[in-house]
């Protein structure tokens, strides 16, 4: 289980192996979520978050996945100053990749309460 370190202002999106995770702040909290809806493996850093339903739409199939299931599935994160600190399950030999994409991190409100990717 690698140990990673990285700065949230430069990486928001983790790629290790075949497990991709994206870093989202929900009611004022951080959480590294794993990048794919549980319907049909849709990339959720793509999809948009409905205030009414309190989840992520899967951008693939209009699935909801709701915060409080992605909070609970969320790897834990330890802030150090600028840096964060988070364990990743899997194997300490395959490289995490870091990368900066554009996220649910810049929501725009729509005229059907919703937030969306800008």
């Amino acid at each position: 289980m690698p140990i990673i370190k990285f700065d949230p202002r430069q990486s928001n999106f983790l790629i290790h192996g075949d497990r991709r995770y994206f870093l989202t702040t929900i009611d004022g909290s951080a959480f590294l979520v794993v990048d794919k809806c549980p319907h049909r493996g849709g990339p959720l850093h793509l999809g948009y978050l409905n205030c009414r339903k309190n989840a992520i739409v899967c951008p693939w199939h209009d699935s909801s996945v709701s915060i409080h299931r992605l909070q609970q599935l969320a790897i834990p994160l330890i802030w150090r100053h600028d840096v964060v600190v988070a364990i990743l399950p899997g194997s300490e030999t395959t490289p995490v990749i870091f990368k900066h994409r554009n996220l649910l991190a810049t929501p725009e409100i729509s005229t059907q309460d919703t937030l969306k990717v800008v």
